[in-house]
């Protein structure tokens, strides 16, 4: 019996391995990770059924409850329902007497409690002790009814008690590692591509995400160069962290600013950049000087809360023509931010 319900321990451990794996590679929101994770898991419980600890030649008792568990727990009905269905099939086919107890106490009991739980509390924020609990709770629901089917000796309830809880409580503590390590992941991921502070794609991602794009005769691509005026004088007057705040909260300004077409980078210090498809230079200026008066209009604050004198903009625009690289587009337009910038700031310019 042992060697068993360590064979049972095992499969599990290895399907753990295997969602890790499809989590990293594939990421958390994609159609083709729900899918196979669901089949992993109906792999899993199906497997199970050939390591039972097979009692009267009818009830095979296994751990298929707690990757059922685990996966109502953690992703809901769209996962848990899909595994249940699979498995509950796959029990079926084996027949025997035992096949409907055990669809009924093995599969679909815990799926409905795995459930409830995830409905009532945050996995999250579950520890070991209220794992331990809702892992008895299971445990009771999937084994004690099999009292009224089969004479058991307490012994046999306790070592799968105690094996039931083990096997929970290792893939819990893996569950919480692999978690953590995919947020970590996924962080490091973000602030690869983005600018750390205002949350804005970095240059590096700002090309990646022109090449994407396709210019149209009606839709033609532009380079703005974005700067806020007397930035120096906001850091010289109130620090560096209100200067960091005015730059959180125009990347924000920018972002409410964001059409379709368009793309927003932080270029570096207080200057940004933007790309910009529109039928002439005329258009892309007129829409940049919206968000220029906006921008006017709005009260900024530093990182206390004090309000701030009127900040502007001055914005500096050139062509990005097919077949030129986006340098000489950015240098262009960063003379034309200069132009601004000479002629009194505050103004488009191109």
């Amino acid at each position: 019996m042992i060697k068993t319900m360590l064979a049972n321990m095992a499969i599990i451990l290895f399907m753990h391995l295997c969602i890790q794996h499809l989590y990293f590679t594939y990421g958390q929101k994609k159609k083709r990770t729900a899918i196979l994770h669901v089949i992993i898991v109906s792999l899993t419980v199906i497997t199970l059924f050939y390591f039972p600890i097979l009692i009267e030649n009818r009830f095979r008792f296994d751990l298929r409850a707690i990757p059922i568990s685990f996966i109502g727990i953690l992703h809901g009905p769209l996962y848990v329902i899909p595994v249940v269905i699979i498995s509950a099939i796959g029990r079926l086919s084996l027949g025997g007497l035992g096949a409907l107890p055990g669809v009924i106490f093995g599969i679909t009991v815990p799926a409905v409690i795995s459930l409830i739980i995830r409905y009532c509390v945050n996995w999250k924020k579950i520890n070991y002790g209220k794992g331990l609990l809702y892992s008895t709770i299971i445990w009771a629901a999937c084994d004690l009814p099999f009292l009224f089917y089969v004479h058991l000796d307490a012994e046999f309830y306790l070592l799968r008690y105690i094996t039931f809880q083990i096997s929970m409580l290792i893939l819990f503590s893996f569950t919480k590692l692999s978690f953590k390590h995919n947020q970590l992941l996924s962080r490091f991921k973000f602030f690869a591509d983005h600018d750390p502070l205002t949350k804005l794609y970095n240059m590096k991602r700002f090309n990646e995400e022109i090449m994407k794009t396709k210019q149209t005769e009606n839709n033609k691509a532009f380079i703005a160069m974005l700067d806020i005026d007397h930035f120096k004088r906001i850091n010289d007057t109130f620090g560096h962290q209100a200067g960091d705040q005015v730059l959180i909260d125009f990347a924000q300004t920018l972002l409410k600013f964001h059409r379709k077409g368009s793309i927003i980078a932080r270029y570096g210090g207080e200057e940004f950049i933007a790309y910009k498809l529109a039928p002439t230079i005329e258009d892309a200026a007129s829409s940049l000087d919206e968000l220029r008066k906006y921008v006017e209009a709005q009260q900024f604050y530093t990182e206390s809360g004090d309000p701030l004198s009127k900040i502007t903009i001055s914005i500096g625009i050139a062509p990005l023509f097919p077949d030129s690289k986006l340098e000489q587009a950015v240098k262009i337009a960063g003379g034309h931010l200069y132009k601004a910038k000479e002629n009194g700031r505050n103004r488009v310019v191109f």
